[in-house]
């Protein structure tokens, strides 16, 4: 069957190549006619170029899913009336390929005549029939789905600086084409129909692109857009989601996914990480569920937001595993996860697994490591109560002083981080700690016999740890002997 599979691949590039045509072989397509013919035989077939003119969409999706043709482009990548057959037997006579030919041109002319048909109903009066379309059970019909959309695509708009007009137009008509003949015909091509039904009526070029890029990414592998309409449309159709299922308890279990929520939450998180913004997620969670609540609908998970939250944890450390980030800095960055700073998270913890096995990372992670065990040890065995004050007045030499002064360098430039800085400044000044760490430590008797002065030192190291912790919980990183 492998020999099998490498002839039909090698045939189709030397059919293609001979006729100056150009084919990307759809893998699993390969595998599928692979499974279907003993004795291949790879004819050239043509339909009506008349069927250039609709979207190319429908071409791709009838040959490749319905037929199990390949299609072909030119030099110039754009799709021709050209396509492969993978058949059984050999075509002496060219029966096989008339055949195929009179199927296809069948099938495109029924697709046709229904975009003909559906391109010319207004967009904008087909939204009240989305009001006898169910969404699910317990949640209404896409007609509430897409007025929630646009209540939270309103409140995303503000965050992003973009047109609320705009956003809440395109969430308003985002799922018209489910109830068009040619999205019935061709299920697979919801919302990529909606963009070019939106496209046909003269919408702007905004909102056709959201409208046709609303699913993505499809996949953990798929494509993420880059364009704010697109990513704001996106991201309130993946949010309302998940915020109904998870109100209704329809939450996945460890063996079944039967919505796939996981898919959706993978998409919120590559979404913000992908285009490096941090959006509010949190807000926006409290905001969808009120809107639902708005709506009347009833819910019964008391813990939804919560819920909700663990799970996105869950989904985000999965995505980190994924971009081979060492295990303890994903737990270190995502102990305490702020959903509006997933995008930051992401970012501090790529930069630290960048550098944490060179001397770098062995630096930053021994100076805190040293004050940190000194300090735990100090503070357990005994009552003592930490008021996270240091005096300086209590200091009696250079050494605490400029540990003290490094740490508040340290303090003031995370305080002072900017969204779009890269952490690998930071990272370059907490290694910088070091001698100042170490020079405290083999020049400073922590344990004075003054106790305001052990105290003081303690509090000071207390400071230097607690610095250290604003970025991440350092607490949970490895060093290099454990």
């Amino acid at each position: 069957q492998k020999k099998r599979k490498i002839f039909i691949q090698n045939q189709l590039l030397k059919v293609s190549k001979r006729k100056g045509l150009k084919i990307e072989i759809n893998k699993k397509l390969l595998e599928e006619v692979t499974d279907l013919v003993n004795y291949p035989n790879i004819i050239l077939c043509q339909f009506s170029e008349n069927f250039l003119k609709i979207p190319r969409e429908i071409l791709i999706v009838t040959m490749q899913f319905h037929q199990k043709y390949f299609h072909t482009f030119d030099s110039k990548g754009n799709i021709t009336n050209n396509f492969l057959v993978v058949a059984n037997n050999k075509d002496k006579k060219g029966f096989i390929k008339i055949g195929n030919e009179r199927v296809i041109n069948a099938r495109l002319s029924d697709a046709e005549f229904f975009w003909q048909k559906n391109k010319s109903k207004n967009l904008v009066k087909e939204i009240s029939k989305l009001k006898s379309m169910n969404y699910f059970k317990g949640l209404g019909t896409y007609f509430d789905k897409v007025q929630r959309m646009r209540k939270l695509g309103a409140s995303i708009s503000d965050e992003l600086l973009i047109s609320k007009e705009k956003v809440e137009l395109s969430a308003t008509i985002c799922k018209t084409d489910l109830i068009s003949e040619i999205v019935g015909e061709f299920p697979e091509l919801q919302g990529i129909m909606g963009g070019h039904l939106s496209h046909a009526q003269g919408f702007d070029k905004d909102i056709v692109d959201a409208i046709k890029e609303q699913y993505l990414p499809l996949g953990p592998d798929s494509v993420v857009s880059k364009k704010p309409y697109s990513i704001t449309l996106s991201l309130v159709d993946k949010i309302d989601t998940l915020t109904g299922f998870y109100g209704l308890n329809e939450k996945p279990s460890s063996s079944k996914d039967p919505y796939a929520l996981r898919r959706v939450a993978l998409g919120i998180i590559r979404i913000i990480i992908e285009n490096k913004k941090d959006i509010k997620l949190g807000d926006l969670f409290l905001y969808s569920k009120n809107i639902y609540l708005d709506q009347d609908f009833k819910f019964l998970n008391d813990n939804l937001t919560k819920d909700i939250s663990i799970f996105l944890k869950d989904r985000l450390k999965y995505y980190l595993k994924e971009k081979n980030i060492r295990y303890d800095i994903i737990d270190a960055t995502t102990k305490v996860l702020d959903l509006n700073r997933i995008s930051t998270v992401y970012q501090k913890a790529v930069s630290l697994n960048k550098i944490i096995n060179k001397k770098i990372g062995e630096d930053i992670v021994s100076s805190y490591k040293r004050a940190f065990n000194l300090l735990n040890s100090e503070i357990k065995n005994t009552d003592e109560n930490l008021s996270n004050t240091t005096d300086p007045g209590l200091f009696k030499n250079d050494f605490e002083k400029k540990l003290y002064d490094k740490t508040h360098e340290l303090k003031h430039y995370l305080s002072g981080m900017t969204k779009n800085q890269s952490f690998d400044e930071i990272l370059n000044l907490f290694a910088s700690t070091k001698n100042e760490v170490f020079d405290f430590f083999e020049n400073v008797k922590v344990n004075d016999d003054s106790e305001d002065i052990r105290k003081n030192r303690l509090e000071l190291l207390n400071f230097f740890c607690k610095t250290y912790e604003i970025f991440i919980d350092f607490q949970l990183i490895k060093d290099i002997n454990e």
